[in-house]
Protein backbone atom coordinates (compact mmCIF):
# COMPACT_ATOMS: atom_id res chain seq x y z
CA UNK A 1 0.00 0.00 0.00
CA UNK A 2 1.30 3.46 -0.86
CA UNK A 3 0.80 6.30 1.62
CA UNK A 4 1.65 9.97 1.12
CA UNK A 5 3.53 11.93 3.79
CA UNK A 6 5.45 15.18 3.94
CA UNK A 7 9.16 15.29 4.70
CA UNK A 8 10.61 18.75 5.23
CA UNK A 9 7.64 20.24 3.39
CA UNK A 10 8.02 17.97 0.35
CA UNK A 11 5.60 15.15 -0.49
CA UNK A 12 6.98 11.62 -0.30
CA UNK A 13 5.34 8.27 -0.96
CA UNK A 14 6.13 5.38 1.36
CA UNK A 15 5.30 1.77 0.49
CA UNK A 16 4.01 -0.46 3.28
CA UNK A 17 3.16 -4.15 3.59
CA UNK A 18 0.10 -5.17 5.60
CA UNK A 19 -0.06 -8.45 7.52
CA UNK A 20 -2.73 -9.91 9.83
CA UNK A 21 -1.64 -10.65 13.38
CA UNK A 22 -2.79 -13.30 15.83
CA UNK A 23 -4.82 -10.89 17.98
CA UNK A 24 -7.41 -10.05 15.33
CA UNK A 25 -5.70 -6.92 14.08
CA UNK A 26 -3.00 -6.30 11.56
CA UNK A 27 0.46 -4.80 11.31
CA UNK A 28 1.84 -2.34 8.80
CA UNK A 29 5.57 -2.35 7.99
CA UNK A 30 7.73 -0.41 5.57
CA UNK A 31 8.22 -2.48 2.41
CA UNK A 32 11.93 -1.88 1.86
CA UNK A 33 14.90 -0.53 3.75
CA UNK A 34 14.62 2.64 1.66
CA UNK A 35 11.00 3.07 2.80
CA UNK A 36 12.10 2.43 6.39
CA UNK A 37 14.74 5.16 6.07
CA UNK A 38 12.05 7.59 4.88
CA UNK A 39 9.77 6.58 7.78
CA UNK A 40 12.58 7.19 10.28
CA UNK A 41 13.32 10.58 8.70
CA UNK A 42 9.65 11.57 8.94
CA UNK A 43 9.54 10.48 12.60
CA UNK A 44 12.63 12.49 13.50
CA UNK A 45 11.34 15.63 11.72
CA UNK A 46 7.72 15.53 12.93
CA UNK A 47 5.42 15.29 15.91
CA UNK A 48 5.05 11.99 17.78
CA UNK A 49 2.88 9.33 16.12
CA UNK A 50 2.80 11.15 12.76
CA UNK A 51 3.25 7.85 10.90
CA UNK A 52 0.52 6.07 12.87
CA UNK A 53 -1.89 8.96 12.36
CA UNK A 54 -1.15 9.11 8.64
CA UNK A 55 -1.60 5.37 8.27
CA UNK A 56 -4.81 5.49 10.31
CA UNK A 57 -6.28 8.19 8.06
CA UNK A 58 -5.30 6.27 4.92
CA UNK A 59 -6.66 2.95 6.21
CA UNK A 60 -9.98 4.43 7.33
CA UNK A 61 -10.48 6.16 3.99
CA UNK A 62 -9.77 2.95 2.07
CA UNK A 63 -11.76 0.56 4.29
CA UNK A 64 -14.59 2.95 5.23
CA UNK A 65 -14.42 1.47 8.74
CA UNK A 66 -13.16 2.84 12.04
CA UNK A 67 -9.66 1.60 12.81
CA UNK A 68 -7.78 1.93 16.11
CA UNK A 69 -4.06 2.30 16.69
CA UNK A 70 -2.80 -0.65 18.75
CA UNK A 71 -0.41 1.09 21.15
CA UNK A 72 0.45 -2.25 22.79
CA UNK A 73 1.49 -3.98 19.55
CA UNK A 74 4.78 -5.74 20.45
CA UNK A 75 6.13 -6.49 16.98
CA UNK A 76 7.97 -4.57 14.30
CA UNK A 77 6.06 -1.94 12.38
CA UNK A 78 2.79 -0.43 13.51
CA UNK A 79 -0.20 -2.31 14.92
CA UNK A 80 -3.86 -1.57 14.23
CA UNK A 81 -7.20 -3.02 15.33
CA UNK A 82 -10.47 -3.23 13.43
CA UNK A 83 -13.66 -2.53 15.36
CA UNK A 84 -15.63 -5.70 14.62
CA UNK A 85 -18.87 -4.27 16.04
CA UNK A 86 -19.02 -1.75 13.20
CA UNK A 87 -18.61 -4.56 10.68
CA UNK A 88 -21.42 -6.53 12.31
CA UNK A 89 -23.71 -3.49 12.30
CA UNK A 90 -23.29 -3.26 8.52
CA UNK A 91 -24.61 -6.81 8.17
Amino acid sequence: MKVNFKLQGNPVVVNFNVHPNSKGGFSVMASTSKDLDVVQSIISDSEPMVIQKGLLKHLESKLKLPIEIDNNYPGAGFGFKIDLYNILQKL
